[in-house]
């Protein structure tokens, strides 16, 4: 007897994703988190640039008000938080909102980290260390350099993705994280920084290049402005994006100077354009 081929196993859905940065009010940012919900979209990542509005502090409001939207922190850094305490304020989240938390981890850039002085010397070490104590956190289980108390909070799960433009972390990535987030990259780099991020093993890919709903300015780099125009177009941009890359989420950084409801309202228009 000859056994049929198993079955293919049925396509992933593609998640879509929104990134916020905190430059509007606390209200305004925990209200754009619920207009994401509402316009469908599956996760929300909201950036931590040091001394701006808290992140946490966000989507901790925000997982009071919705209950399907996946709430990550995109991304913070251990140099300024440590991992430990960033594993208890992660998991914390996560059992407030019944387990939509996602951890970004990245470097940081001079918009973080410039403020207070902190230079990163060794960057690649700081990425393995944070990602393997965070995670023992989360876990609540025993690591080089982490012990559990008894009085840690009981084990959550969390996914860790790292954000780099690099080759080094995204290769520590692909080993040690769960994903790799991916954003402001130029159009032309993005298939060489997947490669480096699946040089291990395939990870979740989370893609989210920059959008501004307004024609290209020839002025702008093109890190500046990955995707230019109006809501169909940038629609259509991202079709290409997905059939290219495959990614488990394509999203939008709105980078866009116009007030936040605005620029989340052309968001949804964009990804309600994008499903059809």
């Amino acid at each position: 007897m000859v056994e049929s081929p198993a079955p293919n196993p049925p396509p992933r859905r593609l998640r879509t994703g929104l990134w916020l940065f905190p430059s509007g009010s606390a209200r305004e940012l925990v209200d754009a988190v619920v207009a994401a919900e509402e316009g469908g979209f599956d996760e929300v990542w909201i950036a931590d640039e040091g001394v701006m509005r808290e992140p946490l502090v966000l989507l901790s409001a925000a997982s009071q008000r919705t209950t399907r939207i996946r709430l990550g922190i995109g991304i913070t850094t251990p140099a300024l938080r440590h991992p430990g305490a960033l594993g208890s304020s992660i998991a914390t989240l996560d059992e407030l909102s019944d387990g939509r938390a996602l951890l970004g981890l990245g470097v940081g850039g001079a918009l973080t980290l410039d403020p207070l002085g902190i230079d990163v010397e060794r960057p690649v070490r700081m990425m393995r260390d944070a990602i393997r104590v965070a995670r023992a956190v989360i876990a609540r289980e025993a690591a080089e350099g982490y012990a559990p108390p008894t009085h840690a909070m009981p084990a959550r799960q969390v996914p860790i993705f790292v954000a780099s433009r690099g080759e080094q972390i995204n290769r520590l990535a692909s080993r040690d994280a769960d994903g790799v987030f991916l954003s402001g990259i130029a159009l032309d780099r993005i298939s060489e920084t997947i490669r480096w991020a699946h040089s291990v093993r395939p990870v979740d890919l989370a893609l989210f290049p920059s959008a501004r709903f307004r024609d290209a300015d020839p002025a702008d780099s093109p890190d500046a402005a990955a995707l230019a125009g109006s809501p169909g177009h940038v629609a259509e941009l991202l079709v290409d994006l997905a059939a290219q890359h495959v990614p488990t989420t394509i999203g939008l950084c709105l980078v866009d100077g116009d007030d936040l409801s605005t620029m989340v309202r052309r968001a949804v228009e964009t990804i309600d354009r994008f499903r059809r």
